[in-house]
């Protein structure tokens, strides 16, 4: 088993390395299904012995991710762009949370593997997913119909929940429900947004300059969320309870997060 670690940890470090030459605004370490899943699955499994951080990122291809539910503490966010190895250029948002919880998480991934075709890679923990969201209203029940509960604020109350600590996520597109957001500041200076939410924006990401929009947020809940996403870069501690990693023949979207999280 040591072995096994120090062979994931020099993996991790490697990628790391190979991910700083890259030219972008943030350090990219690429992941490709056909040779490094078993490094990737090996990755998450030490997460939850605090061996590793989680540095999932994709160079130019968008993941999806979706929760029934994000409750974060101290969040800050600015625009930048995400220059990617083929050139192309496309506005993302930087967002980063000190503290979150999340009622669920699926991540969906596809790619096209010689012989295989197209399979899917899907990333599962905590309580199932719904197969779809509504933002005209809150997200109430996870995928498998159990309820989600909330106290006055709007907080996750009830366990097996997904914890996590210093979580940042690279993002072309978010939506949801918002539900009781408090201390939002829109147009802060982008230069000043970590101070005032507590957090260090993760070495090799783009700094924001004097001027630029940012946002700070106390409170942040956001039922049914969704987003397409480069990247998912953990700098604390998470918890990943029921985690599961699949690769799936096939093009699987939401509408398979509830059936593949029972399975």
């Amino acid at each position: 088993m040591n072995r096994a670690r120090s062979q994931l940890r020099a993996r991790a470090a490697s990628m790391k390395e190979e991910a700083a030459t890259r030219r972008g605004t943030r350090t990219r370490a690429v992941v490709p299904l056909a040779g490094g899943l078993c490094s990737l699955i090996g990755l998450f499994q030490l997460v939850s012995s605090d061996v590793l951080a989680v540095n999932f990122t994709t160079a130019n291809q968008e993941f999806q991710l979706y929760s029934n539910y994000l409750q974060g503490e101290q969040a800050a966010g600015f625009l930048a762009t995400n220059d990617t190895s083929t050139g192309t250029d496309n506005g993302v948002t930087e967002l980063g949370i000190r503290s979150a919880k999340l009622a669920g998480l699926c991540a969906i991934a596809h790619e096209n593997v010689p012989v295989l075709g197209e399979v899917t890679l899907m990333i599962i923990a905590g309580v199932p997913v719904k197969s779809a969201f509504s933002n005209g209203s809150n997200t109430t029940t996870d995928g498998a119909g159990a309820p989600l509960t909330f106290d006055a604020n709007g907080q996750l109350t009830g366990g097996n929940h997904i914890t996590a600590s210093n979580l940042f996520v690279n993002s072309r597109s978010l939506s949801g429900f918002g539900n009781k957001i408090s201390g939002m500041n829109l147009g802060q200076s982008a230069d000043t947004v970590d101070t005032t939410a507590g957090i260090t924006w993760p070495a090799g990401q783009g700094q924001p300059d004097a001027g630029d929009f940012g946002l700070t947020v106390d409170r942040i809940n956001v039922g049914g969320l969704g987003g397409d996403t480069y990247g998912i870069n953990l700098q604390g501690a998470i918890t990943l309870p029921n985690l599961k990693i699949k690769v799936i023949p096939g093009h699987k979207t939401q509408a398979d997060c509830p059936t593949q999280a029972a399975q």
